[in-house]
């Protein structure tokens, strides 16, 4: 059920990579709401969600290297790193506070996007 509405881009799932239980992303509460109406009536499944801490995200378009290198070195603290169904690092940041130290300590360094194209999309527009 969850792969159905997950091709039909109701949600997104990111892989923890802690590897703990997988992490729906939406842009609000509604779209989790459609998702566990829909599991229950469409495949009788019962839902069960917990609300994470973290409120603002951005992908690293630096890549993994980078982001364990800032990590290593302490640069980013407070922060839960995910991976995107394409392998690419997604931060997770539990305010606007965090997010903008991080913008202003590894913004750059490490590329930080409010959001990601995904990769075919990407190519075509550099041949544009």
């Amino acid at each position: 059920g969850i792969e159905q509405l997950l091709n039909e881009g109701a949600v997104q799932q990111r892989g923890d990579t802690g590897g703990g239980v997988p992490i729906l992303a939406a842009v609000g509460p509604l779209q989790l709401e459609v998702v566990s109406s829909r599991l229950s009536s469409e495949y009788s499944v019962e839902v069960q969600y917990e609300m994470m801490p973290q409120t603002q995200a951005r992908w690293a378009m630096a890549g993994w290297e980078e982001v364990d290198a800032v990590l290593s070195e302490r640069k980013l603290l407070n922060v839960k790193t995910l991976e995107d169904v394409y392998g690419r690092p997604v931060l997770l940041f539990t305010s606007g506070w965090t997010l903008d130290n991080a913008v202003a300590e590894v913004g750059e360094r490490l590329q930080l996007r409010p959001y990601a194209l995904a990769p075919d999309v990407q190519e075509r527009r550099r041949k544009k």
